[in-house]
């Protein structure tokens, strides 16, 4: 008898012990990482060379997306297609101020400077998070016309 509880005792410590362990392990998942240059947001997901096909044009994509000293993201792109710049491949996107809201990463500048003509086309821009390494592009007019929607894979990450 005395066995039997010294078991049932037991028994009843460790699931105590489990249960205390997996709420700390879920509470530490939750928490904001520190400031050494770890994400605080989950924003990290955005990170990396992507690459995908506009559907407007068949052309190719192709997006890096770093991590600024203050917390914001810059873009850097270039397409094979630039439909905004009379049709050639000679153009760049960049973005420079890009922060993370509702999940998503946007900016009210993304800039089109079309090296052909010299021209610029100012847009804004959303990246939703498909995936883990799938995010869609959505590209508007600064009034919110529809612009573009491309999907993007990450190829590689930091």
């Amino acid at each position: 008898m005395h066995r039997r509880l010294v078991i049932i005792i037991a028994s009843a410590a460790v699931l105590v012990l489990g249960a205390g362990w997996a709420a700390l392990v879920a509470q530490a998942s939750k928490r904001p990482r520190d400031g050494s240059g770890h994400d605080r947001t989950g924003a990290r997901q955005f990170v990396g060379y992507w690459m995908g096909i506009d559907p407007l044009d068949g052309g190719d994509a192709r997006r890096g997306i770093t991590r600024n000293d203050d917390g914001t993201f810059a873009v850097i792109g270039r397409d094979t297609v630039f439909t905004l710049c009379d049709g050639t491949d000679r153009a760049i996107i960049t973005v420079d101020q890009a922060a993370v809201a509702d999940g998503a990463l946007a900016s009210d500048g993304l800039l089109i400077r079309c090296t052909n003509n010299q021209s610029t086309v100012t847009l804004k821009v959303r990246y939703d998070v498909i995936d883990r390494n799938i995010v869609r592009e959505t590209t508007t007019t600064q009034a919110d016309a529809p612009v573009d929607k491309i999907i993007f894979h990450r190829i590689s990450a930091r």
